[in-house]
């Protein structure tokens, strides 16, 4: 589903530049709006993609173990496939759920969609990736881009 049925056009804005990592004083310097005004639409988006990634979840069967919304992730459990799940939400590629745990990657006909979405998921949340990285299949690429955001992962 699109990023913009779950959040408007200028929350897109401040939740991408919050994603990496600006100040709620940044983004208003940035949107000539104050701190206050970034701070209100931060709660409003916080609850807004806290729902989608729940909802996500429940469309999916997956069981959430860990949602931390302010960074658009939800780490969850599939009963079916007995492996974790991350769901995630960003301003690029909306909601998106990855199966990172022992996938045959190179039988799925998505390889270059999914790896070319793990890349902007790192770009937009920071994630430094390396030549070798980008290597990786996408369930190893997955699994080092969300290690540094899931503690625990």
């Amino acid at each position: 589903m699109l990023p913009s049925a779950y959040l408007t056009a200028r929350q897109l804005e401040i939740w991408a530049m919050r994603l990496r990592g600006l100040s709620k004083a940044e983004v208003g310097r940035a949107l000539g709006i104050t701190r206050q005004a970034v701070y209100d639409a931060e709660g409003i988006m916080i609850e807004k993609v806290e729902q989608a990634l729940v909802h996500a979840a429940e469309s999916n069967m997956v069981e959430t173990r860990y949602v931390d919304s302010s960074k658009g992730v939800l780490l969850g459990y599939s009963p079916a496939t007995k492996n974790q799940v991350i769901i995630t939400f960003s301003p690029s590629n909306g909601v998106q759920t990855w199966h990172y745990q022992q996938p045959n990657c190179s039988l799925c006909k998505w390889l270059t969609r999914c790896k070319e979405r793990l890349v902007v998921e790192a770009r937009e949340r920071e994630v430094y990736l390396s030549q070798d990285d980008l290597k990786l299949p996408p369930s190893k690429l997955a699994h080092r881009i969300f290690s540094s955001i899931l503690p625990g992962l």
